[in-house]
């Protein structure tokens, strides 16, 4: 099984994307399928998902036509399918169809790991859909989608990007393709790098909505550096993102970075008196400790308690 990439995987009698990243593995679907209207417009296409993805339906689909017009099948989830179904692509990589172009969407996860040892072993080119994390490759993302467009970006730029919108690979990619388009140039004029004042005019200030560049900018007494992150996060309703390059609060508010003051709103209750509450402490008729209890102690169930000493009369009455 040789990898390739979305951008650049051709047609095959049986193609497998593979991983649970949507993005890439919708744009590789979308580029097949771009491939096989450009190679032959009268392609029939073919979705097996759903209730169209019964017994025989692959077969029936892939199986030659009268008129031997190419088709592209797409299964987008056969690691859902029951273990039944599973058995026809098994089948179908011994012997695939000519004129056919099977794409098997496997979304990850251990079902279907039957199917994927066979198509490893089969040799089948595998576009590799993994979910983006490292911030190096998010970087790599943004300049191969800039370096398609045939635009170029400053490293910085590149980085305050990836800071304000890396979290998700499809915003990520869709304020790249905004960004490009912003800063096109005329007709004639030859395009310069994408700067970062340039991102930080699209992302109206994102890229700085952090605590500490709030907290930073405010103690060193650059009021218009401080509001304008915080401006920009509370439309939003959300408190400034924490900076990851920092370390983060340990406890309940771990992985927020902010701490938080206590909500006014809610009543502070009175602490509770452990020498009050303890079973040989209690006295009959006082109250429970607990704020909106009106239930008193019942006397038998203090009495019964209490030491043998004490109700035997010879340390004061009860």
């Amino acid at each position: 099984m040789s990898d390739v990439e979305w951008h650049s995987v051709a047609l095959a009698p049986i193609v497998l994307v593979h991983g649970t990243e949507g993005l890439i593995a919708d744009r590789a679907v979308r580029r097949l399928r771009a491939l096989a209207k450009e190679a032959d417009p009268s392609v029939e296409v073919h979705d097996l998902s759903g209730e169209a993805l019964g017994p025989g339906a692959l077969a029936q689909v892939a199986s030659p036509s009268l008129f031997g017009e190419p088709r592209l099948v797409v299964v987008p989830e056969p690691q859902s399918a029951p273990d039944s179904l599973v058995l026809e692509p098994l089948d179908y990589v011994k012997a695939p169809e000519q004129g056919v172009t099977l794409v098997l969407v496997h979304r990850g996860g251990n079902r279907g790991k039957k199917l994927l040892d066979a198509l490893k072993k089969a040799g089948v080119p595998r576009v590799d859909a993994s979910p983006v994390k490292r911030a190096a490759d998010k970087q790599a993302f943004v300049a191969a989608e800039f370096a398609r467009a045939r635009r170029r970006i400053q490293p910085d730029a590149l980085v305050a990007l990836v800071d304000a919108f890396g979290t998700d690979l499809a915003e990520l990619a869709a304020i790249s393709r905004q960004l490009i388009e912003d800063t096109t140039p005329d007709p004639g004029e030859r395009p310069g790098q994408v700067t970062v004042a340039e991102v930080h005019a699209l992302t109206s200030g994102r890229v700085e909505s952090t605590a500490f560049a709030v907290a930073d900018a405010a103690i060193a007494g650059k009021e218009q550096d401080a509001l304008q992150p915080l401006q920009q996060a509370q439309p939003r309703r959300r408190r400034p993102r924490p900076d990851r390059r920092r370390d983060r609060l340990e406890g309940p508010f771990a992985g927020e970075g902010v701490r938080t003051e206590r909500d006014p709103a809610r009543p502070r209750h009175a602490r509770l008196d452990l020498r009050a509450t303890s079973p040989g402490r209690r006295r009959a008729g006082t109250t429970a400790p607990w704020p909106g209890r009106s239930r008193q102690w019942p006397a038998r169930t203090t009495r019964s308690r209490a030491p043998a000493a004490t109700r035997s009369g010879r340390c004061g009455a009860w």
